[in-house]
């Protein structure tokens, strides 16, 4: 069976700086229509990062969508028109972290939702961190605080629902297989 949804119409709802909202009419392959929700994002990174004594760097801050404080890895969203990943992954590793690396390994692309958004995230892993020379400015609206954890510590807070997101919770999962 061909599962192909062959767009109708399209219309945007909403243009905004992080996010596009849309609505289209789609041909179904039974040969009815109906009605998807989409969100369009540029996409983003994430970085695992790894420090010599074997902690994880997650950011602390506050979500506004679930009105409470997560813990995260390093994470950004992609500016319309860059193209080099690495560079972008770095960026919010020194933004957030105040750190670098010259061992970024990509570890996989993953849409975060594809049921509703087209949001792509790709995941880097680094083991080998240095501090920056000139550290970033954290942007205007943006509050974190870095904390260091083990991965039994990790684990902990994805039990007591502080990571929470899944581009942290698969960072930990591919920590944990490193550490096999």
């Amino acid at each position: 069976m061909d599962y192909t949804e062959k767009v109708l119409s399209e219309e945007t709802l909403f243009k905004g700086q992080i996010i596009d909202l849309a609505v289209q009419q789609v041909a179904l392959p039974n040969g009815q229509t109906a009605s998807r929700e989409i969100v369009y994002h540029h996409g983003a990174v994430g970085i695992i990062p790894i420090t010599a004594d074997n902690r994880i760097l997650l950011v602390r801050q506050w979500r506004a969508p679930m009105q409470r404080e997560t813990l995260e890895i390093p994470a950004g969203k992609i500016d319309p028109g860059e193209k080099d990943l690495d560079q972008v992954a770095l960026r919010e590793l020194n933004e957030e972290t105040g750190l670098t690396t010259q061992k970024l390994v990509h570890v996989t692309d993953f849409f975060s939702s594809p049921g509703f958004s087209n949001e792509l995230m790709t995941l880097y892993y680094t083991d080998t961190l240095t501090p920056v020379t000139h550290k970033r400015s954290l942007d205007d609206d943006e509050f974190l605080n870095v904390e260091k954890l083990t991965l039994e510590e990790a684990q902990a807070a994805v039990a007591d629902g502080l990571i929470c997101d899944a581009k942290t919770i698969m960072a930990l999962y591919y920590w944990q297989l490193q550490a096999k």
